[in-house]
């Protein structure tokens, strides 16, 4: 095993400059994750049931390319650093998958299954190449313990613009342009220019932030299908068996299947149930967007005072309790209570998402302490695979969910019809009962975390003794 020095802490514009390009991630998961199955059905023509399981089918194959990303990237040795040379490369093929994919549906007035999958497998292939190398950064950015909650506070304040810009500007978008193929056209450009920007600025500010080589030589090892397809997979059965990844991958799991069913249910519910606009879309969304970033100090204090594992447990039954609320919801329901609902939400899944951010480089950094391997790249894999399949998972559900209830579908004008009273009722329970239930499902597997600040110094005293005794 080479051991190379450990690296610094990251220069502020380094560290900033990473965290942008969270904007390019969040923007495009956000739309994906609320536009995506209604695009599908709505504008494309296609049957609620079979756009949820053509959003499924493409995370499966996420499941594929995700860990043999990683693994690329864990061998990449270049000049650039292992990770950025994929970083400016993906942000470049995501920019323009974007704008195909919501330009689709208006080449041919609808889409059929074939160029559906096509776009979703392009935007998929595309996002793996930027969002894989991109979560592997954070060990080398932020060697310690709390430096790392501070470098995750700098990335939700960017996630945290990337939602205003996907939830907020999209309804708006949508609102100016009209909610069929001219408005959707114009979304997938406007976005497609903002995650390219965006990612490139994670690029170029990372300058000599990235090591050209992996921490225990394995850039070196001969390159061969064996080692590109058939290793990944072995490494990830590896990596799962670090029982704080494994749980936090769990935790995650389920985490962002609440946010995907919450997401995929909001277009419907708001024109719907609440029969409002995707302008009063973007109000609700802007709320809640505003509150998590103005909120970050104070989340960041009680993830100091309370610890992660704990701040994460109590987010989570916070975000439960304000989502099932939602079920209760009636005609003539005072307005502030639709804002607080915002408020809420706001600070809550910010909250939750400071301590999954915060976490994982901690995973990873005792993995390697431990394994005395580079594995970074695949844990991401791991974890950018889990993002994509959660995705997945909401929309899946719901789409059959409404299927199965006889939501009728429009082609081309995206214009809401009048549905059954069994739709209305569905979407209200996937709004609020579902993701509820799959917040407090995280808590046992939370209550199982046991990686502190003390067990990673012990993992770090582990590794120098392992060194030691090899040299």
């Amino acid at each position: 095993m080479t051991a190379i020095s450990a690296p610094q802490p990251a220069t502020f514009v380094q560290t900033t400059s990473w965290a942008a390009g969270s904007v390019a991630t969040a923007a495009i998961s956000n739309i994906i994750a609320i536009y995506g199955l209604f695009y599908l059905s709505s504008v494309g023509g296609l049957d609620v049931g079979t756009a949820g399981v053509l959003i499924f089918a493409s995370k499966l194959y996420d499941a594929i390319t995700d860990p043999i990303m990683g693994s690329i990237t864990d061998r990449t040795r270049h000049k650039m650093g292992r990770r950025r040379i994929y970083i400016g490369i993906g942000a470049l093929l995501t920019g323009f998958a974007l704008a195909i994919f919501f330009g689709a549906a208006g080449l041919t007035n609808g889409l059929s299954i074939l160029s559906a999958l096509l776009c979703l497998l392009l935007l998929s292939t595309a996002y793996t190449i930027f969002s894989v190398p991109y979560l592997a950064m954070p060990p080398d950015l932020a060697p310690t313990y709390d430096n790392r909650t501070k470098l995750m506070s700098f990335r939700v304040f960017f996630i945290m613009i990337g939602v205003l810009i996907g939830v907020v500007g999209g309804p708006k978008i949508i609102a100016h342009f009209g909610p069929g193929t001219d408005g959707f056209r114009v979304l997938g450009i406007i976005l497609g220019l903002v995650v390219m920007t965006f990612g490139l600025v994670a690029f170029f500010g990372t300058k000599g932030a990235d090591p050209e080589e992996a921490f225990d030589g394995s850039d070196k090892e001969p390159l061969s299908f064996k080692s590109l397809i058939i290793s990944p997979f072995v490494k990830l059965f590896g990596v799962l068996g670090n029982a704080p990844f494994r749980l936090l991958t769990i935790v995650k799991l389920l985490q962002l299947a609440v946010l995907a069913t919450a997401l995929a249910c909001t277009p419907y519910f708001f024109s719907l149930v609440l029969e409002r606009s995707q302008g009063d879309v973007a109000k609700y969304m802007g709320t809640f967007t505003f509150i998590g970033i103005i909120s970050i100090p104070l989340l960041r204090y009680v993830l100091k005072a309370m610890g992660k594992r704990n701040s994460y447990i109590l987010f989570l039954v916070l975000y439960a309790l304000v989502m099932s609320s939602w079920y209760f919801w009636r005609a003539g329901e005072s307005e502030i209570l639709f804002y607080a609902r915002a408020i809420g939400l706001g600070l809550s899944s910010t909250g939750t998402l400071l301590c999954a951010l915060s976490l994982l480089p901690d995973t990873m950094e005792y993995d390697r302490n431990i394994s005395g391997q580079s594995r970074e790249g695949i844990m991401s894999g791991v974890f950018t695979l889990v993002e994509k399949v959660s995705g997945a998972i909401g929309p899946l559900l719901v789409g059959l969910l409404l299927q199965s209830q006889g939501l009728l579908s429009s082609t081309g004008t995206g214009q809401a019809v009048e549905q059954p009273e069994s739709v209305l009722t569905a979407v209200k329970f996937g709004m609020s009962i579902m993701p509820a239930a799959l917040s407090l499902a995280c808590i046992p597997f939370l209550l199982a975390y046991r990686l502190d600040s003390n067990a990673l110094k012990n993992s770090r005293k582990f590794l120098s003794q392992t060194q030691a005794k090899a040299s």
